[in-house]
């Protein structure tokens, strides 16, 4: 019995108990397998692309803006918003005719004049008192950042500033002054006090910045003043376009195509 049933083992054949040596010498590769990744060379562009589809997405878009908007911002020659150069030169000229003003108070009592005075050094007194444990260490780090709050303050203040004279301008004469005017009116003096009181901290502890320059920089304060203006005319844009041009175009041209396809059915 044990004889027979090793001659039945022996004349089974099972491929998986036969290793296959792969002879590389004489040009034998085994196996071939695809390759896990596609290489770049595989990769061919399409150059015939949908013409029609490619100019009508690559054709202007027809917008409209309101008159304001053209006159506070602009768009460039894309047809992207951007900040109107002449505004951001009558800006910078506020700022070079408030930068070395002193703090000024509008009550005509003296004895008021002197009490809120003193109450504006004493603010300087104490932001000058908050900086120095900071200048302890790394005084220069501590100073470019002082500073650049300085340079973004004055160009806030000389940005509120000229659109408080603007808008003051615009109006009616013979009505009143309306609430959001009102608003920015309080916002440009405190923004004016703030911008002095920074001026005047770094007078007290400029030296200790150790920085070669801790003047007020006239470009800077305009590179500001231009970040500001581009935040504003995007914001205006996204806002205040309308499309309706664009849509109405596309409308007719939809309209022309199907009356088109009915001539051509009749």
């Amino acid at each position: 019995m044990m004889a027979k049933k090793s001659s039945a083992s022996a004349d089974h054949f099972d491929p998986a108990d036969q290793v296959q040596v792969v002879d590389m010498a004489n040009g034998e590769t085994g196996e071939l397998l695809p390759p896990q990744k596609t290489p770049d060379s595989a990769w061919q562009e399409d150059t015939i692309a949908d013409p029609v589809g490619v100019e009508e997405r690559n054709a202007p878009v027809s917008i409209s803006l309101p008159d304001y908007y053209y006159r506070r911002y602009s768009l460039d020659a894309e047809g992207k918003p951007t900040f109107n150069p002449k505004r951001v030169e009558g800006i910078m000229q506020v700022f070079s005719d408030k930068k070395n003003t002193p703090m000024s108070f509008m009550s005509k009592d003296e004895d008021q004049v002197k009490k809120e005075t003193d109450y504006f050094l004493s603010q300087v007194t104490q932001v000058v008192d908050g900086v120095k444990p900071l200048l302890e260490i790394d005084p220069q780090s501590t100073g470019i950042n002082f500073l650049q709050l300085t340079t973004r303050t004055w160009a806030e203040f000389s940005s509120i500033a000229y659109e408080y004279h603007e808008d003051s301008e615009a109006l009616n004469q013979t009505e009143e002054l309306p609430t959001w005017l009102i608003e920015r009116e309080d916002k440009m003096f405190g923004l004016g006090r703030k911008a002095r009181m920074l001026s005047a901290a770094v007078e007290m502890i400029g030296e200790d910045f150790g920085l070669s320059d801790i003047a007020l920089n006239h470009k800077r304060v305009q590179t500001e003043v231009e970040r500001r203006q581009q935040r504003l005319a995007e914001w205006n844009y996204k806002n205040a376009v309308n499309v309706s041009h664009k849509v109405a175009s596309d409308l007719n041209r939809a309209t022309v195509e199907h009356t088109k396809s009915v001539f051509d059915a009749a």
